[in-house]
């Protein structure tokens, strides 16, 4: 808000002088710092109108987030599922059933549909790490989902992997922790293949 109020003011500041210098001194060099203004504040407009898309921008992707968000927390096969590895995590066992089998798909589509808006640079790691971190990697690195979805039904989640391994190396470059690393679903992967392509 101070930015733009600080705009506004310098390109009226700026119109004011060239008018001013414009009446007080000969015309061609009033014209001239006519121009040069002109020209300023068609720069300062261009920067103000620039300023203001990149903060709708930020209010769209804070709105997609919130819905996002909103959507995880109202459906209650995710919440179950993220409770179980939360467990899991707690217990070093899985707690995971064979009738989890739903919630923990319903968990993987959504969390491919996430893992979309990040691979189309629709969201950005700075915007969705705080928010959204723990939810995807205390699911894609837990064993028991790995071996019961995601691995067997690799070739359906391209989005996940690709998300993964960006949000990986964004957290390695930021010096940040990956949940269970231990378990990193892309040694899992490369795991997985070889053992299949092997047989």
């Amino acid at each position: 808000m101070k930015k733009q109020s600080l705009i506004t003011f310098s390109s009226i500041f700026l119109i004011c002088i060239g008018l001013f210098s414009t009446l007080l001194l000969d015309e061609s060099l009033g014209s001239r710092i006519a121009e040069v203004i002109t020209l300023i504040t068609a720069v300062v407009g261009a920067v103000a109108l620039f300023l203001q898309f990149r903060r709708d921008k930020d209010i769209n992707e804070a709105s997609f987030l919130l819905e996002f968000w909103n959507n995880f927390t109202e459906t209650p096969d995710l919440i179950d599922i993220q409770k179980k590895c939360d467990d899991d995590i707690r217990r070093k066992t899985s707690s995971f059933t064979k009738d989890d089998y739903k919630g923990i798909l319903t968990y993987a589509q959504w969390l491919e549909a996430l893992s979309t808006t990040i691979n189309r640079d629709i969201l950005a790691f700075n915007f969705i790490d705080d928010m959204f971190n723990y939810m995807f990697f205390v699911f894609v690195n837990n064993k028991y989902v790995q071996k019961v979805e995601i691995l067997p039904n690799i070739q359906f989640y391209n989005g996940i992997l690709t998300a993964y391994k960006s949000w990986t190396k964004y957290l390695k470059k930021h010096n940040k922790s990956i949940l269970l690393e231990e378990n990193a679903l892309d040694k899992a992967v490369e795991e997985y293949l070889n053992k299949t392509n092997k047989k």
